[in-house]
């Protein structure tokens, strides 16, 4: 399953972090195995969702994708030329094409600078505005833009409220009008009130700017009204990828419907008769992960096989593609799926 126009393209991208021990004298007696062979491609002005369980490796994706990280092995191409292992020097204009939303609104703003100064960095960086004026104009624009009073240009970060700062990294995000975007759990710090107000946002500036996003999160449901297609990561591997409809109405690897079936009921009156079958056990340490297929120890439908032989993903009945040697069928995976009230 590609993208018919890809804009990025990911070919069996790994990033393992060494264990290191000793002091003085250090030797590495193993690694985190993070992202551990991971290929897909993003078409320009899509949506592409990654989700999985904290731990999975979706964030170190997304790092990789903007070369925040140098992997360790596999290939990244943007517009069709090979990143991977470009210098510094030569990444400046991939910088200028591809931003990034951070998590945290607290920590990736500088406490020390003005919200007017962080958000006119980009225009300094890449000698984009010749002037002062020039610049604060520029910013004035991006803060009424994500919803900022352009006359708060001169306060500090910890004046704002939690929203608005990640509205300010928003902004800094768009100030060079990359092509892609990479949006890493967004609103996972935020209240449930102030989310769908920046999920709204999101929406808004990929219309208008005809943004390519990549946007990474655990919350299935701000997944499912995001994004076009979605990657489930577990263990650094991807198991399933697939249309967004697709894959919350008939999934066919058994940790994505177990991913459903973890979401609570909100109705008091199917709580009670709620059958589902929970995700049990804890995700294997990625720096020794099992044999065969990695989510076997967890599986209900594991058999010898998958102890000993690692799926691939393959293509389904249903369009999708699915890493499992058991793949639910359309009656397995409708057990796994939320009831609704009639």
């Amino acid at each position: 399953m590609s993208a018919a126009d890809p804009l990025i393209e990911v070919r069996d991208l790994q990033m393992h972090f060494p264990l290191q021990r000793g002091i003085i004298f250090q030797r590495q007696y193993g690694a985190v195995r993070a992202v551990d062979g991971v290929s897909f491609s993003v078409g320009r002005g899509e949506t592409f969702g990654l989700v999985g369980e904290s731990g999975c490796g979706k964030s170190t994706t997304g790092r990789l994708l903007l070369r925040l990280l140098e992997p360790t092995g596999g290939q990244l191409f943007f517009e069709g030329e090979e990143i991977t292992h470009l210098g510094r020097r030569q990444l400046a204009p991939l910088r200028r094409d591809a931003q990034m939303v951070f998590q945290d609104p607290y920590s990736s703003l500088n406490p020390r600078k003005t919200v007017g100064s962080i958000i006119a960095e980009p225009f300094v960086i890449h000698r984009l505005a010749r002037s002062a004026d020039e610049r604060r104009n520029e910013v004035r624009d991006l803060m009424d833009r994500v919803g900022l009073n352009p006359e708060h240009y001169n306060r500090y970060p910890h004046q704002f409220s939690g929203g608005q700062r990640q509205r300010i990294g928003v902004a800094r995000a768009i100030a060079l009008k990359p092509k892609l975007l990479v949006a890493d759990e967004p609103v996972s710090a935020l209240d449930v009130s102030i989310q769908a107000q920046i999920i709204n946002l999101l929406a808004d500036l990929q219309r208008d700017l005809g943004l390519t996003l990549v946007f990474i999160a655990h919350d299935l449901s701000v997944v499912r009204h995001m994004c076009d297609r979605i990657a489930v990561m577990y263990l650094g591997k991807i198991v399933e990828l697939a249309a967004s409809e697709q894959c919350f109405a008939a999934p066919r690897h058994p940790y994505t419907g177990a991913l459903l079936a973890s979401v609570p009921v909100p109705d008091p009156s199917l709580r009670a008769i709620d059958r589902r079958p929970a995700l049990t056990g804890d995700v294997p340490s990625p720096s020794a992960p099992p044999p065969g297929c990695r989510f076997h120890p967890r599986c209900g439908k594991a058999q010898a096989l998958c102890a000993s032989d690692e799926p691939q993903l393959k293509a389904q009945d249903n369009g999708s593609l699915a890493a499992c040697h058991f793949p639910l069928n359309a009656a397995e995976a409708a057990a796994m799926l939320p009831r609704r009230s009639s």
